[in-house]
Protein backbone atom coordinates (compact mmCIF):
# COMPACT_ATOMS: atom_id res chain seq x y z
CA UNK A 1 0.00 0.00 0.00
CA UNK A 2 2.63 2.28 1.39
CA UNK A 3 4.65 1.98 -2.37
CA UNK A 4 1.27 2.35 -3.83
CA UNK A 5 1.28 6.35 -2.87
CA UNK A 6 4.55 6.44 -3.35
CA UNK A 7 4.22 5.52 -7.04
CA UNK A 8 1.63 8.14 -7.52
CA UNK A 9 3.86 10.94 -7.17
CA UNK A 10 6.17 9.75 -10.12
CA UNK A 11 3.26 8.63 -12.04
CA UNK A 12 2.06 12.55 -11.68
CA UNK A 13 5.19 13.79 -12.49
CA UNK A 14 5.54 11.31 -15.40
CA UNK A 15 2.50 12.06 -16.86
CA UNK A 16 2.70 16.11 -16.33
CA UNK A 17 6.01 15.81 -18.17
CA UNK A 18 4.42 14.52 -21.35
CA UNK A 19 1.97 17.84 -20.96
CA UNK A 20 5.33 19.39 -20.79
CA UNK A 21 6.38 17.51 -24.13
CA UNK A 22 3.32 17.60 -26.20
CA UNK A 23 1.55 21.27 -25.07
CA UNK A 24 4.48 23.31 -24.44
CA UNK A 25 3.66 25.41 -22.46
CA UNK A 26 7.02 26.58 -21.60
CA UNK A 27 10.27 25.22 -23.52
CA UNK A 28 13.67 25.11 -23.01
CA UNK A 29 15.50 28.37 -22.22
CA UNK A 30 12.44 30.21 -21.31
CA UNK A 31 12.21 32.43 -18.31
CA UNK A 32 9.34 31.62 -16.17
CA UNK A 33 8.41 32.61 -12.23
CA UNK A 34 7.22 29.88 -10.15
CA UNK A 35 6.13 31.30 -6.62
CA UNK A 36 9.35 32.53 -5.23
CA UNK A 37 11.29 30.47 -7.86
CA UNK A 38 12.43 33.11 -11.24
CA UNK A 39 14.90 31.77 -13.49
CA UNK A 40 15.56 29.95 -16.96
CA UNK A 41 14.47 26.69 -17.97
CA UNK A 42 18.09 24.57 -18.67
CA UNK A 43 16.59 21.33 -18.98
CA UNK A 44 12.98 18.96 -19.41
CA UNK A 45 12.78 15.82 -18.22
CA UNK A 46 10.34 12.98 -18.10
CA UNK A 47 10.14 13.77 -14.11
CA UNK A 48 11.56 16.58 -13.10
CA UNK A 49 12.66 19.94 -14.99
CA UNK A 50 15.70 22.06 -14.49
CA UNK A 51 15.91 25.84 -13.26
CA UNK A 52 18.90 28.04 -13.32
CA UNK A 53 18.13 30.85 -11.45
CA UNK A 54 19.52 34.49 -11.35
CA UNK A 55 22.07 33.99 -8.60
CA UNK A 56 23.41 30.79 -10.24
CA UNK A 57 21.78 28.24 -8.36
CA UNK A 58 20.10 25.31 -10.20
CA UNK A 59 16.79 23.81 -9.00
CA UNK A 60 15.15 20.66 -9.59
CA UNK A 61 11.19 21.33 -10.04
CA UNK A 62 8.75 17.85 -10.37
CA UNK A 63 6.74 18.54 -13.36
CA UNK A 64 4.04 17.98 -11.37
CA UNK A 65 4.25 21.72 -10.26
CA UNK A 66 4.80 23.13 -13.31
CA UNK A 67 1.35 21.95 -14.43
CA UNK A 68 -0.51 22.32 -11.04
CA UNK A 69 0.50 25.52 -9.71
CA UNK A 70 0.52 29.35 -11.15
CA UNK A 71 3.48 29.77 -13.48
CA UNK A 72 4.42 32.91 -15.48
CA UNK A 73 6.25 32.27 -18.47
CA UNK A 74 7.42 35.91 -19.05
CA UNK A 75 9.10 34.79 -22.67
CA UNK A 76 6.91 32.34 -24.10
CA UNK A 77 5.86 34.33 -26.60
CA UNK A 78 7.59 37.92 -26.58
CA UNK A 79 10.80 39.11 -25.72
CA UNK A 80 9.56 42.64 -24.42
CA UNK A 81 9.35 44.02 -22.05
CA UNK A 82 8.15 47.40 -19.88
CA UNK A 83 9.80 49.12 -17.89
CA UNK A 84 9.30 52.50 -16.38
CA UNK A 85 11.26 55.42 -13.73
CA UNK A 86 9.44 57.45 -11.61
CA UNK A 87 10.83 61.30 -11.18
CA UNK A 88 9.90 63.69 -8.73
CA UNK A 89 10.85 67.21 -9.42
CA UNK A 90 10.49 70.38 -7.45
CA UNK A 91 7.28 72.44 -7.27
CA UNK A 92 7.81 75.54 -9.72
CA UNK A 93 9.16 73.35 -12.35
CA UNK A 94 6.62 73.39 -15.63
CA UNK A 95 5.26 70.04 -16.23
CA UNK A 96 4.87 70.26 -20.08
CA UNK A 97 8.52 70.72 -20.41
CA UNK A 98 9.05 67.70 -17.98
CA UNK A 99 7.11 65.68 -19.81
CA UNK A 100 8.87 66.67 -23.54
CA UNK A 101 12.78 66.64 -21.23
CA UNK A 102 11.34 62.89 -20.41
CA UNK A 103 9.71 61.22 -23.64
CA UNK A 104 13.05 63.33 -25.42
CA UNK A 105 15.81 61.54 -23.39
CA UNK A 106 14.22 58.06 -23.25
CA UNK A 107 14.05 57.97 -26.95
CA UNK A 108 17.03 59.08 -27.48
CA UNK A 109 18.46 55.98 -26.02
CA UNK A 110 19.47 53.57 -28.83
CA UNK A 111 18.98 50.28 -26.34
CA UNK A 112 15.10 51.38 -25.57
CA UNK A 113 12.60 50.25 -28.15
CA UNK A 114 10.96 52.58 -30.52
CA UNK A 115 7.83 50.52 -30.67
CA UNK A 116 5.96 51.10 -28.15
CA UNK A 117 7.34 54.31 -27.74
CA UNK A 118 8.11 55.85 -24.34
CA UNK A 119 5.13 57.05 -22.63
CA UNK A 120 5.50 59.74 -20.34
CA UNK A 121 2.56 60.52 -17.26
CA UNK A 122 2.02 63.03 -14.97
CA UNK A 123 1.32 61.54 -11.95
CA UNK A 124 0.05 63.87 -9.25
CA UNK A 125 0.96 66.17 -6.69
CA UNK A 126 3.25 64.87 -3.84
CA UNK A 127 3.61 66.38 -0.35
CA UNK A 128 7.40 67.84 -1.78
CA UNK A 129 7.52 67.29 -5.21
CA UNK A 130 5.86 66.76 -9.03
CA UNK A 131 5.49 63.09 -9.56
CA UNK A 132 5.76 61.51 -13.32
CA UNK A 133 6.59 58.61 -14.51
CA UNK A 134 8.11 56.87 -18.10
CA UNK A 135 7.46 53.88 -19.33
CA UNK A 136 9.35 52.52 -22.19
CA UNK A 137 9.65 49.16 -23.84
CA UNK A 138 13.32 46.88 -24.05
CA UNK A 139 14.77 43.66 -24.96
CA UNK A 140 13.89 41.06 -21.71
CA UNK A 141 17.33 39.95 -21.41
CA UNK A 142 18.83 43.25 -20.42
CA UNK A 143 15.81 45.03 -18.95
CA UNK A 144 17.68 46.00 -15.59
CA UNK A 145 20.55 47.15 -17.13
CA UNK A 146 18.66 49.48 -19.80
CA UNK A 147 16.35 50.78 -17.06
CA UNK A 148 19.66 52.00 -14.81
CA UNK A 149 20.72 53.58 -18.19
CA UNK A 150 17.42 55.06 -18.65
CA UNK A 151 17.21 56.43 -15.01
CA UNK A 152 21.37 57.84 -15.21
CA UNK A 153 20.32 59.57 -18.62
CA UNK A 154 17.26 61.01 -17.16
CA UNK A 155 19.37 62.42 -13.87
CA UNK A 156 22.16 63.98 -16.45
CA UNK A 157 19.48 65.71 -18.56
CA UNK A 158 17.69 67.11 -15.48
CA UNK A 159 21.24 68.40 -14.19
CA UNK A 160 21.79 70.38 -17.73
CA UNK A 161 18.34 71.97 -17.29
CA UNK A 162 18.81 72.91 -13.82
CA UNK A 163 15.80 70.80 -12.84
CA UNK A 164 16.01 69.66 -9.14
CA UNK A 165 15.39 66.67 -7.71
CA UNK A 166 13.75 67.46 -3.91
CA UNK A 167 14.13 65.18 -0.93
CA UNK A 168 11.08 64.95 1.42
CA UNK A 169 10.91 67.95 3.92
CA UNK A 170 8.63 69.54 6.26
CA UNK A 171 8.17 73.44 7.68
CA UNK A 172 8.32 73.79 11.05
CA UNK A 173 6.40 77.02 12.82
CA UNK A 174 7.53 78.23 16.19
CA UNK A 175 5.37 80.44 18.13
CA UNK A 176 6.67 82.01 20.98
CA UNK A 177 5.68 81.39 24.82
CA UNK A 178 2.85 84.35 25.92
CA UNK A 179 4.13 85.53 29.20
CA UNK A 180 0.36 85.97 30.06
CA UNK A 181 0.06 82.14 29.81
CA UNK A 182 2.79 81.33 32.77
CA UNK A 183 0.43 81.68 35.36
CA UNK A 184 -2.03 79.20 33.56
CA UNK A 185 0.52 76.75 33.07
CA UNK A 186 3.13 77.40 35.87
CA UNK A 187 0.66 78.39 38.74
CA UNK A 188 3.41 77.83 41.35
CA UNK A 189 7.19 79.35 41.94
CA UNK A 190 9.61 77.20 43.50
CA UNK A 191 8.86 78.49 46.87
CA UNK A 192 5.46 77.02 46.67
CA UNK A 193 6.08 73.84 45.49
CA UNK A 194 6.02 70.84 48.20
CA UNK A 195 9.61 69.37 48.47
CA UNK A 196 9.54 65.35 48.59
CA UNK A 197 11.22 64.60 51.95
CA UNK A 198 12.94 61.60 49.98
CA UNK A 199 14.29 63.55 46.95
CA UNK A 200 17.49 65.27 47.71
CA UNK A 201 18.26 68.63 46.28
CA UNK A 202 21.31 70.38 44.91
CA UNK A 203 22.96 72.72 47.56
CA UNK A 204 23.39 75.28 45.61
CA UNK A 205 19.36 75.67 44.19
CA UNK A 206 19.01 75.66 48.27
CA UNK A 207 21.11 78.08 48.54
CA UNK A 208 20.01 80.39 45.88
CA UNK A 209 16.20 80.15 47.27
CA UNK A 210 17.59 80.98 50.78
CA UNK A 211 19.16 83.90 49.07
Amino acid sequence: MGIGFGLQGVVYNFIAGLILTFERPIQKGDTIELGTLFGNVINIGVRASTIRTYDGSEVIVPNGNLISNELINWTLSDRRRRKDVKVHVAYGNDPHEILKLLFDTVKANENVLPNPKPWPIFEGFGDSSLDFRIMFWVEFDRGMTIQSEVAMNIYDAFAEAGIQIPFPQTDLHVKSFDPTDQKTVFPLSKKQVKRNPNTKTDQSEDQNEKE
